[in-house]
């Protein structure tokens, strides 16, 4: 050994880096890994100076490995020359390999180059040119071995998704915790009951099958409960809640009972015996989505209910029925149903009422509240516009309908808008829609006496380009934007009508 290796014998000093996932833990467990590391350093003259591991963790990406943030932190201390893995599967299972890259990148900017003990001796080039092939064969090698880590968790994922989906279609459960009220039975390949599993306890061989069954620990006739109180005392999801907390009966999962509890147990089919999987979806750590229902995999009669099929066939049309949306003929016959008894509107008191439109439909029907009341009356305004219009036909020399509104001399355009009397509180309002399209110059707002129409109140000029808001409400105890806006009579009308008669006659 000349004095220059004797001198740099073992000054080189490195990380490790461990991990194993639930799948792989046998064959890559962590004192496997250490070992060969360790042998790796040595044969190398490499000084491990700190190691760090994430055991039972997916490499699909860096989030949840605590290990390996810790290490990226430690690496911006400049100390060390490598980080030591046993393969680039350990390193990380990356989907997008690109990641894999950019954390080695990361490393190698603070002086840490990424090295695998299974890839054998590491050999440094000597030259400036034998650097750069160097180099080269390392990002291919690396780019290649990412991509085999990569494809690995793929494999095995469709390979999961496949023998789950046919579990399932076996009548059998996929996986996951039992829902509340039933538990997890085990079954050999006889198809005997081997007994019932704990939470979070595995089967004792992996070609035994589950299956769930009501809990005899009462829970399931907590579950029955619910459905009596929903279809035969026709309790809501919010008062099913408040009665199982004053029963004090424990909830799942030690929280409180809510109205979402109430609904996910209702509409849960596997209370009614059937397997059902793949409603949901989120393959190698992506985002979570909810597939359409022709892709579930359903198997009804797998196993003894907790409430018959037809009990909680009869909760889903209860549903239905609930959620079964309104036509606009229908909604505008419940408002006027609650219009005419209590001579007042508001979004409380048709909460109040059964059966009524709820505040987003309404929305999403008429835009408001006020809107959908003008629309009980559509008769009343038609007669108010046109009303409007003739006595501004009377003084025009030309007026032409155009998209709705009125183009007068072929010099400016007025849309006419009527309003009913909304009651709010001890008065009323009148809600006015600004038409804010370019070809409009002026809203007319119309106050009316009544719902029948039976006089004109008086007259608001919204011109389109001073009015910002998409709608103005005028309130009978509103003085200043009365007198700000109101008029009582067409007189400014005519007196633009009288300008643009002279302008048109100028110009012929």
């Amino acid at each position: 050994m000349t004095w220059w290796e004797e001198k740099t014998k073992k000054s080189r000093r490195a990380l490790a880096y461990y991990r194993h996932s639930a799948q792989d833990r046998q064959k890559n467990s962590i004192e496997i890994q250490r070992g060969i590391v360790r042998q790796f350093a040595e044969e190398n003259d490499i000084e491990i100076i700190a190691e760090y591991e994430d055991a039972g963790k997916s490499g699909l990406n860096a989030e949840g490995r605590k290990g390996f943030q810790a290490l990226l932190e430690r690496v911006e201390l400049r100390d060390v020359d490598f980080i030591l893995c046993l393969d680039a599967s350990r390193w990380g299972r990356f989907q997008d390999i690109d990641l894999a890259k950019d954390y080695a990148i990361q490393c190698a900017k603070y002086g840490a180059k990424v090295r695998y003990a299974m890839r054998g001796k590491i050999e440094e080039a000597t030259s400036r040119a034998g650097m750069r092939t160097h180099q080269m064969l390392l990002a291919i090698q690396d780019t290649v071995d990412y991509t085999m880590a990569a494809q690995y968790s793929a494999d095995l994922s469709d390979k999961v998704s496949a023998g789950a989906e046919r579990v399932s279609k076996d009548g059998y459960r996929a996986g996951g915790s039992a829902p509340y009220g039933t538990v997890r039975i085990e079954i050999n390949e006889q198809g005997v009951t081997v007994g019932a599993m704990k939470p979070k306890q595995h089967k004792s061989y992996p070609n035994h099958r589950v299956r769930l069954a009501p809990n005899p620990d009462g829970t399931a006739n907590v579950v029955s409960d619910i459905f009596d109180h929903f279809i035969i005392h026709g309790l809501s999801e919010k008062q099913i809640a408040a009665v199982l907390t004053d029963q004090k009966i424990p909830r799942p999962r030690d929280g409180r009972w809510t109205a979402d509890t109430i609904r996910h147990i209702l509409q849960n089919e596997q209370y009614a015996g059937s397997v059902v999987y793949n409603k949901t979806s989120s393959k190698l750590k992506t985002k979570l989505i909810r597939n359409p229902r022709e892709k579930w995999i359903r198997r009804e009669g797998s196993y003894e209910p907790v409430v018959s099929p037809e009990v909680f066939k009869e909760a889903q049309e209860k549903f239905n029925l609930r959620y079964k949306r309104m036509s606009r003929e229908e909604m505008l016959e419940r408002i006027r149903f609650a219009f005419e008894k209590y001579h007042m509107l508001s979004h409380s008191l048709l909460k109040s009422l059964p059966n009524m439109p709820t505040r987003n439909e309404i929305i999403k029907e008429f835009g408001s509240l006020p809107e959908a009341f003008q629309a009980l009356y559509p008769d009343v305004l038609q007669k108010t516009r046109d009303d409007v219009r003739n006595m501004i036909e009377s003084k025009a020399n030309e007026v032409i309908e155009h998209e709705g509104f009125l183009v007068i001399n072929k010099r400016f355009s007025v849309n006419i808008e009527p309003a009913l009397p909304f009651p709010r509180g001890y008065g009323f309002q009148w809600y006015f829609r600004i038409d804010n399209r370019p070809r409009v110059d002026l809203t007319l707002g119309v106050s009316l006496r009544d719902t029948k129409g039976s006089r004109i109140l008086g007259y608001f000029p919204f011109p389109r380009t001073l009015t910002d808001e998409p709608q103005i409400c005028i309130a009978d105890s509103s003085s200043f934007k009365i007198g700000l806006y109101g008029r009582s009579d067409l007189q400014f009308i005519f007196d633009l009508i009288q300008w643009a008669n002279l302008e048109q006659q100028g110009a012929s």
